[in-house]
């Protein structure tokens, strides 16, 4: 029997979308994806649902409510996103690896967009600053993977 040729490199990333970056305290609570709401990415933003205990992906402005953390036990076939009724851990407090829109510095504001990405872009008819959060890292252009810092006091 042949042995398979593997090949590994030696930087591993920074983190990918939804991952818990460092190991200060954070916390983490349950909740269901809301009936209509759409299917949630990993490390996307979610608000609350109209029935209690539910979060969805924004489609308006809502009541920020969190950060979608990766979830390993999802099976491969449902791709790397919560679907409707899933239960799904949200991060309202702690740093946690995003996608960020744009270029970022260290300590700039956050905010949301319409689609639960993050940005530091001030826009009030499209985006919601996010209160007590901030940039934990430097990025230096587009959809850049970056660590977001929630629930900071300043």
């Amino acid at each position: 029997m042949a042995i398979p040729a593997v090949s590994y490199s030696r930087d591993t990333p920074r983190g990918y979308p939804g991952m818990i970056a460092t190991t200060e305290p954070h916390f983490i609570t349950s909740m269901v994806v809301a009936s209509g709401s759409a299917d949630i990415p990993f490390g996307r933003g979610v608000i609350y649902g109209s029935v209690e205990d539910t979060v969805a992906l924004p489609a308006a402005i809502g009541k920020f409510a969190g950060v979608a953390v990766v979830d390993r036990t999802i099976p491969a076939e449902q791709g790397e996103f919560y679907k409707v009724y899933d239960q799904i851990s949200v991060m309202k407090n702690g740093s946690i690896w995003v996608t960020a829109l744009v270029a970022v510095a260290q300590g700039d504001p956050v905010y949301m967009t319409l689609t639960g990405t993050f940005t530091n872009v001030s826009n009030s008819s499209a985006n919601q600053l996010i209160e007590n959060a901030e940039w934990a890292t430097v990025t230096s252009t587009t959809n850049q993977i970056a660590k977001l810092r929630l629930g900071v006091t300043k």
